[in-house]
């Protein structure tokens, strides 16, 4: 038995493993690069990854995996290093498609959760924003988290669904700063999808 070469195992390899960027959206991105640009897959790939890992570089004060929301922001840099990399071609309208690909694989849970009946979703949704509330506020007394997602939980006392407003978001800090604003409402819009989801 032969002993395989430096190139035949880079051949038979998933190339996934080897991106900084997320593996569950970076399928999507692929997928979608294989359809939309074949001959230059390869390269959109490689540039993608380089510019995310610049982009995690500079991530902000977020608290890192301690922090439940943070994964929002690896969302949000795998989008626009994909944006980058494709040379701006793969926007907001290719992110809803991406996105939407995503969303099936959710699907099931239209099953499992009826949100105009099942009043358990919200009181997880409660629970879960409480306690982000209370991770925020012990870590910002000890000066971290400082760029952290700031909400208000139900500021106009609504008694139906679930409401927070963000008054806070690193997200469109990060857009604005950079140029990025066009990028925020398909961004954004995700919350809507899967909240239709959940009927």
């Amino acid at each position: 038995m032969t002993e395989k070469s430096s190139d035949d195992r880079a051949l038979t390899e998933d190339p996934m493993k080897k991106r900084a960027y997320p593996r569950s959206w970076g399928r999507l991105y692929e997928r979608f690069c294989a359809e939309h640009f074949p001959e230059e897959k390869e390269s959109i790939l490689e540039r993608a990854d380089r510019e995310y890992q610049r982009l995690l570089a500079g991530m902000p004060d977020l608290g890192g995996g301690a922090n439940p929301m943070a994964f929002n922001m690896e969302t949000w840099f795998c989008m626009v290093a994909f944006y980058e990399a494709s040379g701006r071609r793969i926007g907001g309208e290719a992110f809803q498609t991406i996105h939407g690909r995503h969303i099936d694989r959710l699907r099931f849970l239209g099953r499992l959760i009826d949100a105009n009946r099942d009043r358990w979703v919200y009181r997880l949704f409660g629970s879960f924003y409480a306690k982000y509330e209370k991770q925020l506020r012990r870590h910002r007394e000890k000066g971290e988290w400082t760029e952290s997602w700031d909400i208000v939980r139900n500021p106009e006392s609504r008694s139906e669904g679930y409401a927070f407003h963000l008054t806070g978001c690193p997200i469109a800090r990060h857009a604005k700063r950079y140029g990025y604003e066009e990028l925020l409402p398909w961004l954004c819009r995700t919350d809507h999808v899967l909240a239709e989801v959940m009927h």
